[in-house]
């Protein structure tokens, strides 16, 4: 009976140990003064991929950096990315976005820059995009989605483009920022993605209300 009771309080203690460690285990933390990685994925508490921090994203996108927000279902809902960089002339080659994402769709919100020489603009972009995508805009998605090359996924978005009505695609119903021309303006699109009312003040400081055609053409201009 002694040698059970030695066994027994021996077998409680080194539960208890292991106990202790698996709990201190649980909450301790690692502090590091430097990691580097090429990718981390931040896990919700069901071990779903919620945010995915990497400095490039192969094969579309390896040459942008950032973050990208995925949905409790698993579909992308928006990121912020950038690039940056000098060709061998010198030429500046940048970018950076901030977008929010339609549900299971693409981009309707979004806070932007892009350069590329000396021309830039910056801005903020609200665009509308149809509730139910058509079969041809699914084929377009799955088309540029898997196109083997920057050049191909070029040559595939103008082709849909030109086929596929704006509407059932994608519309820019509002801009505010800076244009390549230097102007501060604010345009107001409609349904169909056409330019109608711009507020501007150009680089020379001279500001204007204009209202357009469904052509693009300027059909009154207001000045002081």
């Amino acid at each position: 009976m002694r040698v059970l009771r030695v066994y027994a309080a021996v077998c409680t203690a080194l539960l208890l140990v292991l106990t202790g460690a698996a709990f201190s285990g649980a909450v301790s933390q690692d502090v590091f003064d430097e990691i580097t990685v090429n990718r981390i994925n931040v896990v919700d508490s069901a071990g779903r991929t919620r945010v995915i921090l990497a400095g490039g994203f192969p094969p579309r996108r390896a040459e942008l950096g950032g973050l990208l927000f995925i949905n409790e279902d698993g579909h992308e809902a928006g990121g912020l990315v950038y690039t940056g960089t000098r060709d061998e002339e010198g030429n500046i080659q940048a970018g950076a976005i901030l977008t929010f994402d339609q549900y299971r769709n693409d981009q309707i919100v979004a806070l932007s820059y892009s350069q590329s020489g000396d021309r830039k603009s910056q801005g903020l972009t609200i665009q509308e995009r149809p509730d139910t995508l058509s079969d041809l805009v699914k084929e377009a998605y799955r088309a540029i989605e898997t196109a083997p090359s920057a050049e191909v996924r070029d040559s595939l978005r103008r082709h849909y483009l030109s086929i596929i009505p704006r509407s059932d695609f994608v519309s820019r119903r509002l801009f505010v920022g800076r244009s390549r021309s230097r102007a501060s303006m604010v345009t107001l699109s409609d349904p169909e993605g056409r330019p109608r009312l711009r507020l501007e003040v150009d680089s020379t400081g001279q500001a204007s209300i204009t209202f357009l055609d469904e052509a693009g053409e300027a059909v009154r201009t207001i000045t002081p």
